[in-house]
């Protein structure tokens, strides 16, 4: 909050100033010239609170011109952050569909891999047939060797074309060649059956060893991609957790922009509050002014009397011839000038315990005295001077400011968390007059009166409070 430098703010009442016309016999030109300075004086206060207006009235605009920026940094960021949160959404919905698209590989991978364990498997089965083919093909051809030797068990390596020339008639011959037509059918076909059977086996081979290349190469593929789909879920994930960052700090910066705009409304109430304490301190000036004013006129008048009495009394006396024996009267009688109440002392304004005393508490600058005591207690004026102020606060709650003038000295005083006040703003008001109820209203823990003592105006800052005890 910005330290307010302390106005010269003053409320002055017929009580405060304390003072009867003095008798015709007192007029003393000299008492005419304090009247005449105590104006200038007033005046003089009048301008400084015109000032101390106008300054807090350029505090308030440039206030108020901070909230609309604040407003207009607070928009900003909203949009902000609703970029970002659109770009989560996004970067979250790519993520799920990364995940979806790796979930559906890895099945893919696993039919894969349970496709290469039953190509595995047949490839196994398929060695087993071989190993069966080439005991079928090896007792083959133990059979053809078997018939060979049969035709030819006279001896020695007998072709075909032997065995035919060999016979005996044409009968013999015929039954020669049946038999080795019959034996080469055989073996045809033998030879036939074992081709047949190896050229299977080997494209059943072949196929299978195709197959499980192919099989190998999908599923190195799909290792790839679920590798690939990992990176880009790890990019996803990066580029979420970096939103995530900025979402932080955008809503950070946000609660910042919130508070500042807290504190700006409530030192633009302050202000506004100081602008009606000013107003009506600057009225009651003028109500001093005008009051003091009417008082060196009667002064004036009152001098005017006595100057045209003395002159006819001298007249008279010159012309009855006895002006050296004449006694002159005056005609006027002595007063004594009214005491301001209190002379520069204060009473406590209310009963009860004494909970709390000035300076530091909680943190913070404790700028007046706490006494504790039932809602309803009877709250008095510490001294006589004229209301400044009674209104309610947001922070003060029902409270009242009294503004004093005592042996050429402004104090104020504040009392706060009323129940209820019973003056109102320029009522003046003598020292141990009722002015409210102790209350528990506003910023307030519980039912007691929060006095304040201000040696001069009371300020935003509180930089003029002094302690209560030392002028009680």
């Amino acid at each position: 909050m910005i330290k307010k430098k302390p106005a010269y703010l003053i409320m002055i009442t017929a009580l405060s100033l304390g003072t009867v016309l003095p008798g015709v016999s007192q007029v003393e030109a000299n008492e005419i010239d304090s009247v005449k300075d105590e104006i200038n004086s007033l005046k003089e206060k009048q301008n400084d609170v015109s000032s101390e207006k106008s300054e807090v009235s350029g505090k308030k605009s440039n206030t108020e011109e901070k909230i609309e920026q604040n407003k207009e940094n607070q928009n900003k960021v909203t949009n902000e952050i609703e970029k970002i949160d659109q770009e989560l959404s996004d970067a979250q919905e790519k993520i799920a569909s990364k995940e979806a698209e790796i979930s559906t590989t890895n099945q893919e991978i696993e039919q894969t891999t349970a496709e290469i364990e039953q190509t595995k498997q047949e490839i196994e089965q398929l060695k087993a047939d071989i190993e069966e083919l080439k005991e079928r093909i090896a007792k083959r051809e133990e059979l053809l060797k078997s018939r060979l030797r049969n035709i030819q068990k006279n001896g020695g390596d007998i072709s075909y074309l032997e065995v035919l020339m060999g016979a005996q008639n044409f009968g013999d011959f015929i039954n020669r060649a049946t038999a080795v037509n019959k034996i080469m059918d055989q073996d045809k076909d033998i030879m036939e059956t074992h081709r047949a059977e190896k050229a299977e086996l080997e494209e059943k081979q072949e196929e299978v060893e195709t197959k499980k290349q192919q099989l190998e190469t999908k599923q190195a593929q799909l290792e790839d991609k679920k590798n690939s789909l990992q990176q880009q879920k790890q990019e996803l994930e990066s580029l979420k957790a970096d939103l995530s960052q900025k979402m932080e700090k955008k809503e950070s910066y946000m609660n910042e922009l919130e508070d500042e705009q807290h504190e700006l409304e409530e030192y633009k109430m302050s202000l506004e509050e100081e602008q009606q304490l000013l107003a009506s301190q600057e009225s009651a000036i003028q109500k001093a002014i005008q009051q003091a004013q009417s008082q060196k006129q009667e002064l004036e008048k009152m001098a005017a009397e006595k100057k045209r009495k003395e002159e006819a009394e001298r007249k008279k006396a010159e012309s009855n011839g006895s002006s050296s024996n004449s006694k002159s009267s005056s005609g006027s009688s002595s007063s004594s000038s009214q005491q301001t109440s209190g002379n520069g002392n204060f009473i406590i304004p209310a009963n009860g315990d004494h909970t709390s005393g000035l300076g530091m508490r909680w943190g913070s600058f404790h700028a007046g005295i706490d006494i504790a005591s039932g809602i309803g207690t009877p709250v008095r004026a510490s001294a006589s001077g004229v209301v400044s102020r009674a209104y309610k606060s947001s922070s003060y709650g029902n409270c009242v400011f009294i503004s004093h003038y005592i042996n050429g000295q402004v104090y104020t005083t504040v009392y706060a968390h009323l129940n209820s006040f019973n003056v109102s703003t320029g009522q003046s008001v003598s020292q141990g007059d009722q002015i409210g109820q102790m209350g528990n209203t506003g910023h307030s823990t519980g039912p007691h009166l929060h006095f304040e003592l201000h040696k001069g105006p009371w300020n935003i800052s509180k930089s003029n409070a002094v302690n209560p005890y030392s002028y009680f």
